[in-house]
């Protein structure tokens, strides 16, 4: 199912997109510091919120309703049926994601288990982050674009 759309004046995304974007950054840099001070649920929960935030930025960009899981779970399959040679990693990073977030309210997950489902998030969040026009990015990597850790 194409996801729900939703209309809002240009000025208001440019501002949504970029938020989206901010906290998306913010939470992958701190995923990992959480990750070694052992702190799973909120490393967890920093994973899924990368995932969902960069997915909010590009479901804002196209005109997707994003404003809760089920929606956020729909832009994320669209985005993996139109990159159908990169779909795998799509649906990986999305299952990972997910058991990330239910990570955070159960604690069912391993040191080990939490750093690979993190792992796991990299091809997803690649995608969506060509997604994203220039003029957002300044034309850097997913990679660089997170590597300074404020």
């Amino acid at each position: 199912m194409p996801p729900r759309t939703r209309r809002e004046p240009p000025q208001r995304r440019n501002a949504r997109v970029r938020r989206h974007l901010q906290m998306a950054r913010e939470y992958w840099v701190k995923a990992p510091q959480y990750l070694a001070d052992g702190d799973l649920k909120q490393a967890s929960e920093k994973g899924w919120g990368t995932v969902a935030q960069l997915t909010k930025a590009v479901a804002t960009l196209r005109g997707w309703d994003h404003y809760d899981h089920v929606a956020i779970r729909e832009a994320v399959q669209a985005l993996a049926a139109e990159q159908s040679e990169q779909s795998e990693g799509i649906r990986r990073g999305l299952n990972a994601a997910e058991s990330l977030h239910g990570n955070f309210y159960e604690g069912h997950l391993t040191a080990e288990h939490t750093e690979f489902n993190l792992s796991e998030l990299v091809p997803l969040l690649g995608v969506a982050w060509r997604e994203i026009p220039e003029e957002y990015t300044g034309g850097v990597s997913f990679d660089e674009w997170t590597a300074d850790r404020e």
